[in-house]
């Protein structure tokens, strides 16, 4: 075999090689920014921008090679568009609160605003992934150093390390204003981000 052929080697994937297999429209660049509702439209969401960035890894703390990732969240007053508020006066219109992004090697920044907190919950982010080997993980995301984090029910069920875990930590401010959070997710082994599949068992 010759040295050309020998380095010629794709990288492997996380676990398996079955997929999943995304189409080219789930790249779409109008989700990876929530805080403008469409390129070309001046109007943009309210409150403060925040970038979030990090890397998705598997068991080896190697960076996933292919991940899907969606995000769900509620506006900046705390209220999330569904059917049902569609008329509140607190409704962004400028604002979906869905985003998503594909990672070809695990990396991620996604750009949309500070949630606010809904009632009884701390400022959250719930992420989903998809990647190889994985059909689908959920995890929600906070914000380190929040007052509204000490009574949130859902980190109360959780020791001091799993909540570490879920934390996106302050890491700067770039040039526009927009507060940059880093948030790192492992999909498996000793260091795994708690995923509610594994809280409801």
């Amino acid at each position: 075999m010759s040295k050309e052929r020998r380095t010629n080697a794709l990288p492997p994937t996380n676990e398996d090689t079955c997929g999943p297999y995304f189409p080219i429209y789930f790249a779409d660049d109008s989700l990876e920014d929530l805080t403008r509702i469409h390129p070309g439209v001046v109007a943009g969401a309210s409150g403060q921008y925040i970038i979030l960035c990090g890397r998705v890894l598997d068991r080896h703390g190697n960076l996933a090679h292919g991940v899907v990732m969606e995000f769900w969240q509620a506006n900046a007053k705390g209220l999330y568009r569904t059917p049902a508020t569609r008329d509140h006066a607190d409704i962004d219109p400028w604002f979906h609160g869905y985003g998503r992004l594909r990672s070809r090697g695990g990396e991620y920044s996604f750009r949309t605003v500070m949630p606010g907190a809904t009632p009884g919950r701390a400022p959250n982010i719930t992420v989903t992934l998809f990647s190889d080997g994985i059909n689908r993980i959920v995890t929600q995301m906070f914000f380190a150093g929040h007052p509204a984090n000490d009574a949130d029910p859902l980190l109360q069920e959780l020791d001091a390390a799993d909540r570490a875990r879920l934390m996106a930590r302050r890491d700067g401010t770039a040039a526009d204003g927009a507060e940059i959070y880093r948030f790192d997710i492992v999909m498996a082994g000793d260091a795994e981000t708690p995923f509610f599949d594994d809280l409801e068992s």
